[in-house]
């Protein structure tokens, strides 16, 4: 299958109803999303659970799970599925967390991380990034204390789209006390190159005590459905699944997910991601070349060393979105359509 692409105004032009001289709509590069709408199998799927909306879907969600255990290479009681994977990362906090606890994780990262650890009563220690904007898994490791319960990996980082690699996960896994749940937080996994996107599934064999968290958002651009799921010990997922709240996974949501790792899906998926990171080098080649700071990133966006407020005016001037991250020092630019992606280099080159 080829993918066409279409310039920004080349949309705006074949959008009906447009008066004229109106101002285009903006290149919205400050979500993470993917820019195609989900692939059409998924739209197919979705379109005919509408017809049985009015039965509640699966409470056990036994389909969905089963059609991400096969893609994963796993058994279906080892996944747990929600209402995106921010809700699993919910859950497991108040699977483990309650006053007088503490949790760790990497900064600046994502929010939800001391959300769910403020919700569930704990204490919040956040680390620091390397300067690659990777994790600091020696900062990790040396802010555990004997009140750590959990400890979220953001890998990559969102906001700056570093990565460590599955080797040292493992030795972070080896060095900590097994009572310590490890949530490996993966929605953007599927754009890594470094290493194959399956490298971590292995750690899941060795230690019980890791949650690996991925979503549909991204790879498979089903960001407004919420669903996001999660691989791990069979007893883990298990308390997850008791712990959510019931039919959270709408049955839309649920034919969504179960189309997104059929054959057609995956390989719709593949192409898609495939692009973004074809488009990812292609502008860190053109910023590198122009002496622009940035860092380089196994995600589907970039971050951009400067000033954000002034960032974010270069790219207002070019109809471009992006998301400022002043408390770090620069803005994070999502790698969109080539067109879109040019009108953000036209902004910074």
């Amino acid at each position: 299958m080829t993918i066409e692409f279409r310039s920004v105004i080349d949309a705006m032009m074949s959008t009906p109803n447009r008066p004229a001289g109106a101002t285009p709509p903006p290149i919205r590069l400050s979500q993470n999303e993917m820019p195609w709408q989900p692939a059409e199998v998924i739209t197919a799927a979705m379109t005919q659970a509408i017809g049985q909306t009015h039965r509640y879907p699966d409470y056990h969600r036994l389909a969905a799970r089963e059609a991400v255990a096969a893609s994963m290479g796993l058994t279906a009681d080892r996944i747990a599925i929600d209402n995106g994977s921010g809700s699993l990362l919910h859950g497991l906090a108040r699977l483990v967390c309650e006053p007088g606890v503490n949790g760790v994780y990497c900064w600046p990262s994502f929010e939800a991380y001391p959300a769910a650890l403020g919700l569930a009563g704990a204490s919040k220690t956040p680390v620091d990034i390397a300067e690659n904007g990777a994790m600091d898994m020696d900062a990790m490791r040396a802010a555990l204390t004997d009140e750590t319960r959990i400890v979220y990996l953001c890998n990559p980082n969102n906001p700056t789209g570093g990565i460590v690699g599955a080797a040292e996960i493992r030795r972070f896994l080896q060095d900590i006390p097994s009572n310590i749940l490890v949530v490996l937080d993966e929605a953007y996994r599927e754009f890594v190159t470094d290493e194959p996107v399956e490298a971590t599934l292995a750690l899941l064999d060795e230690f019980e005590n890791l949650v690996i968290l991925r979503t549909l958002s991204k790879s498979h651009g089903l960001a407004g459905i919420r669903a996001g799921y999660s691989a791990s010990s069979p007893r883990i997922a298990e308390a997850l699944r008791r712990t959510s709240v019931g039919f959270a996974l709408n049955s839309i949501a649920e034919a969504a997910v179960i189309a997104a790792f059929s054959p057609e899906g995956m390989a719709v998926a593949e192409e898609r991601i495939a692009t973004i990171v074809a488009e990812r080098a292609r502008i860190e080649a053109a910023l590198a070349d122009a002496g622009v700071s940035f860092l380089p990133s196994q995600s589907n966006f970039i971050f951009l060393h400067g000033d954000a407020a002034d960032l974010l005016a270069g790219f207002a001037a070019q109809g471009v979105l992006a998301r400022p991250f002043p408390n770090a020092g620069g803005a994070r630019i999502t790698v969109g359509l080539p067109a879109e992606n040019d009108a953000v280099l036209s902004a910074l080159v």
